[in-house]
């Protein structure tokens, strides 16, 4: 009977383990997976790996210090730029001087931009005798590791647009402080009102430019070159703000209320419905917001902050009231909106809520 038992308890076991055996699979096993510096038709060159995008710098590489990404030589900041300046260059300095520093300083670098004209720290006057001397390695330096209020930009701007940017800065500097002998032989110059007739312009086109000249300026002129000319008037714009910066009128929804009890079904208390024009919210923010907290509404942070998912993060009462009133007491400080209506601040609010 002991034998007995004994057999059979080891063939159940036996049973036991030929069964789980069966029923194991290999595919995890099995699975088709890339191996580092192996061979695999995949993809078309052969190779298992995809190659970094251009420019891929990892977290812990640093730039090899050089004249080009320091601006400095022998520990001081040198004039001159570290690869010729063309045409190319001069058109590239121009778009990332308007794109990122324009809005404090100003399309012309005269430091009226539109933040500052809202209330913003004053920034530095471009035209000023002090900067006018100072070498191009300065501005290198701070657009690379900021100065008082302003931020740096060694992320966002690439030391060779940065470099661009800093001959632009130059050509601001020549352009805006231009002497008639500074005009070559066989240059005409002509009046600014002249000049706008020419350019189908109206003649009260600086009215509502924040502009230290007028339309009696002369401006001089000549065959136009593939290089980039410089702004020659300080003309920049104050932001539109109100419901001035609307390009159409447009009817307000209707709100209507009712005691009925709510039909099977429905919830009894349903969330309100979303209100405000998306379209001219985001007309508002590119105007009055963007310069600062970036057209992606990303920010600067920790400078300025973020404004993704803002309404539901801090509620829309708070997003009104800072967007109304400013934020006076902050460092920097966020200015007031007081041309704001309550219709624009709907139409703000449904542009921040959007994804």
């Amino acid at each position: 009977m002991k034998v007995w038992f004994e057999r059979s308890l080891w063939s159940g076991l036996w049973a036991l383990i030929l069964a789980g055996a069966t029923g194991c699979r290999q595919d995890m096993h099995d699975q088709p997976k890339m191996i580092p510096l192996r061979h695999t038709a995949f993809f078309r060159d052969g190779r298992s790996a995809r190659q970094q995008v251009p420019g891929t710098v990892s977290r812990s590489q640093e730039l090899e210090p050089s004249y080009l990404t320091t601006g400095l030589i022998a520990g001081a900041e040198g004039n001159a730029m570290p690869f010729p300046v063309t045409p190319t260059v001069m058109r590239r300095g121009q778009e990332k001087f308007n794109i990122y520093c324009s809005p404090c300083h100003s399309r012309v670098g005269n430091g009226k931009g539109a933040i500052v004209l809202r209330g913003y720290y004053q920034a530095g006057n471009l035209q000023s005798t002090r900067l006018q001397e100072a070498p191009l390695g300065h501005f290198f330096w701070v657009m690379t590791h900021g100065y008082g209020a302003m931020p740096n930009y060694s992320v966002e701007i690439r030391p060779e647009d940065r470099w661009a940017i800093a001959a632009y800065i130059r050509a601001l500097q020549l352009s805006q402080n231009a002497q008639s002998t500074d005009v070559p032989p066989g240059v005409r110059v002509s009046d600014m009102r002249d000049l706008l007739k020419r350019t189908a312009l109206p003649a009260n086109f600086f009215n509502d430019w924040d502009s230290s000249i007028n339309s009696d300026v002369p401006v001089a002129e000549s065959t136009p070159s593939p290089a980039v000319s410089a702004p020659a008037a300080t003309v920049q714009r104050r932001p539109s703000g109100g419901t001035a910066a609307k390009s159409q009128a447009r009817t307000a929804p209707l709100t209507t209320s009712s005691t009925a009890a709510p039909e099977e079904g429905q919830e009894k208390n349903p969330p309100p419905a979303p209100t405000g024009d998306a379209g001219h919210g985001k007309t508002l923010y590119t105007a009055n917001c963007s310069p600062c907290h970036q057209p992606t509404r990303a920010g600067l942070p920790p400078t300025f902050p973020s404004l993704i998912g803002i309404v539901e993060k801090d509620g829309e009462a708070k997003v009104r009231k800072v967007a109304k009133e400013g934020i006076p007491d902050a460092k920097p400080p966020m200015p007031p909106h007081t041309d704001f209506t309550e219709t624009d601040l709907d139409d703000l609010i449904a542009f921040l809520r959007t994804k």
